[in-house]
């Protein structure tokens, strides 16, 4: 995108502009993430059994993901590959941080439109988490992630365990090479994008 702002810009200012250009998501995108995001986590189970010697069963790994808000890119093909009861999402209550819930189960509709678990659902802990799967509205290429400004997200994933892996989900277009970032952002350890899934510890910053 041409024109944009600076890493000294606001956080606001980058979104304004963003939600300005940004295009719909394809599907073509969507297949192509979903693709790298998948061998991802194949890869993982495998790294994980052979930690645990085998005595894990292979997919014991509880991934935290999100249903997609409208420009988001939805990746509910790839539970539908990987299978729902691996995959965890979040309810916003009425107050209070996020909570931690299986994908699989009754919900209903959140106020920006996606399914989120009902209130009755079971909890689960962030410790529970293996790998997490965030969404945002930008990224760059040194793991800072632009938010919607409120919040939720970046507390959440300062509870999860600290060697869990944190994956940055967006199509290629919205990674940038610096965005403006603060003390609280949690930085992504990973980018999945049209072109993969790439390490930041090796490959960004």
């Amino acid at each position: 995108m041409s024109g944009e702002p600076g890493p000294e810009s606001s956080k606001d200012a980058w979104r304004r502009w963003i939600r300005d250009r940004r295009k719909p998501v394809t599907a073509a995108s969507i297949t192509a993430v979903i693709a790298g995001l998948q061998a991802f986590i194949e890869a993982l189970d495998e790294n994980s059994a052979a930690v645990a010697g085998r005595l894990a069963p292979t997919g014991a790994n509880l991934i935290l993901f999100y249903r997609a808000m409208a420009n988001e890119l939805s990746l509910d093909a790839l539970a539908d590959a990987v299978g729902w009861q691996r995959f965890a999402v979040t309810r916003t209550p009425p107050d209070g941080p996020l909570t931690l819930h299986p994908a699989i189960g009754a919900m209903e509709q959140h106020r920006y439109g996606f399914p989120q678990p009902t209130a009755d659902a079971f909890e689960l802990q962030p410790r529970h988490i293996s790998l997490a799967l965030v969404p945002g509205v930008a990224f760059d290429r040194h793991g800072t992630r632009l938010g919607h400004g409120v919040g939720y997200f970046d507390e959440l994933l300062a509870r999860l365990p600290e060697d869990c892996p944190r994956v940055g989900v967006a199509c290629r277009d919205i990674v940038f090479e610096q965005l403006p970032s603060e003390p609280h952002d949690v930085p992504m350890t990973h980018l999945a994008t049209e072109d993969g899934v790439v390490d930041l510890g090796s490959d960004g910053a």
